[in-house]
C-alpha cells in the first residue's frame, strides 16, 4: 500500500513540476502592469513635478505682490497734499484703480482732480462759471 501511494504522489509531483515550468514560461513572456506601464508611470511623475513647481512659483509670485502692494498702501497714507491758498475742498470720492476724485472751489469756479494712490495728480479739470 504505500508503494501504491508512493507512486501516485510522485505522478503528482512531476504534474506539478510540469505546471510550475509552464506558470514560469508565462510569467516570462509577460512583464509585469508595472514594467509593461513605465513609460506611462515616468511621464505622469514629470508632469506632477512641473505642476507642483508651478503651483509654488504662483504662491510665492502672490505672496510677494500683496506684500508689495500693502507697502505702496502704507506710503501713500503719509502723503501731504497741497491746495492752492484761496481753495477749499468741496468733496473727496473714490474712483477706479485706488485713484480718488478731489471736488475744490475758489473765486473762479470749481476744480476736480483726480490723485492716484501716491498722491500725484494724474488729472485736472477746472468749471468756470459765465
Amino acid at each position: 500500500m504505500m508503494a501504491d501511494n508512493n507512486a501516485k504522489s510522485t505522478g503528482n509531483t512531476n504534474q506539478d513540476a510540469e505546471i510550475d515550468i509552464k506558470t514560469a514560461d508565462m510569467n516570462a513572456e509577460m512583464p509585469s502592469a508595472v514594467i509593461g506601464h513605465l513609460g506611462l508611470i515616468k511621464t505622469m511623475s514629470v508632469i506632477m513635478a512641473v505642476l507642483i513647481v508651478a503651483a509654488l512659483v504662483t504662491i510665492i509670485v502672490t505672496i510677494y505682490s500683496r506684500m508689495t502692494a500693502a507697502n505702496a498702501v502704507k506710503e501713500a497714507t503719509e502723503i501731504e497734499f497741497v491746495v492752492p491758498a484761496d481753495t477749499r475742498i468741496i468733496s473727496a470720492s473714490d474712483a477706479d484703480k485706488g485713484d480718488m476724485l478731489i471736488v475744490l472751489e475758489n473765486d473762479k469756479g470749481q476744480m476736480v482732480w483726480r490723485v492716484d494712490g501716491t498722491g500725484r495728480v494724474t488729472q485736472k479739470m477746472t468749471v468756470i462759471a459765465d
